[in-house]
């Protein structure tokens, strides 16, 4: 049975959302399960159907609480997902002005300690996807699709790593590195030095061979950052 204490503060809204949303993040309230309607919400906190409606809408703002229409209607608990990290450092970084340089410095960063983890952690099917990404890469041609698989391989890389906060950090500050806006990155010689550099990283993920793969991606990335940072703008849209 579903309990709830009266909440007797000032923006009770606010204590209410509080309290479902701990009740989702320790499954008291389960992943799917639907969440009291309003007029019980009402019932067991004490609050105006208006501050119940405020603190459900706290919680679909934090992606802890989805609405279904249609013949089994209502809320219902989600679980929280790398979105809800990536929507908030962009606006972080959109809103304080973060410079282009200050993102590449963070992949930079990132990205090493990603290859050594996916080269620890990768299993069985991470495997055709990784591969899948690199053939991928080697056979592009287009320079426009060529800047899409390496986005891709990346990635591959990054979910290789199995963890999700890395993953959704990553994920994050990702966009906006590989645009076209950044000329010659796509040109011919800087793609066969990427895909050798790409083989090389993957060689090393798949041989599990951990103190290999973090210097080689770092080299990869290093390499990149040297090639657009002169070129970039200092700001970029992400």
């Amino acid at each position: 049975m579903f309990e709830l204490d009266e909440i007797r503060v000032e923006k009770r809204y606010e204590a209410l959302a509080e309290k479902l949303r701990e009740k989702i993040l320790t499954g008291a309230i389960a992943i799917g399960e639907f969440l009291p309607n309003e007029r019980e919400l009402v019932e067991h906190s004490g609050l105006s159907r208006g501050s119940v409606r405020e603190a459900l809408r706290v919680l679909e703002t934090q992606g802890l609480v989805s609405t279904t229409i249609g013949r089994n209607n209502g809320r219902r608990a989600r679980q929280p997902d790398a979105h809800m990290v990536r929507d908030s450092l962009s606006l972080f970084i959109r809103g304080c002005r973060v410079r282009f340089p200050v993102v590449l410095e963070t992949v930079e960063t990132l990205e090493p300690s990603l290859a050594g983890l996916a080269a620890q952690h990768h299993d069985d099917t991470d495997i055709p996807i990784l591969s899948s990404a690199l053939e991928t890469l080697r056979a592009t041609r287009s320079a426009k699709r060529f800047l899409s698989a390496n986005t891709a391989w990346h990635r591959a890389i990054a979910q290789a790593s199995h963890n999700p906060i890395l993953i959704a950090i990553y994920e994050a500050v990702s966009p906006g590195l590989l645009e076209p806006h950044v000329k010659g990155f796509a040109s011919e010689s800087v793609r066969a030095a990427v895909i050798h550099a790409a083989s090389r990283i993957e060689e090393a993920i798949l041989a599990r061979d951990v103190e290999t793969a973090r210097p080689r991606m770092y080299r990869h990335v290093k390499a990149y950052r040297e090639l657009v940072e002169p070129l970039a703008p200092d700001y970029v849209k992400f």
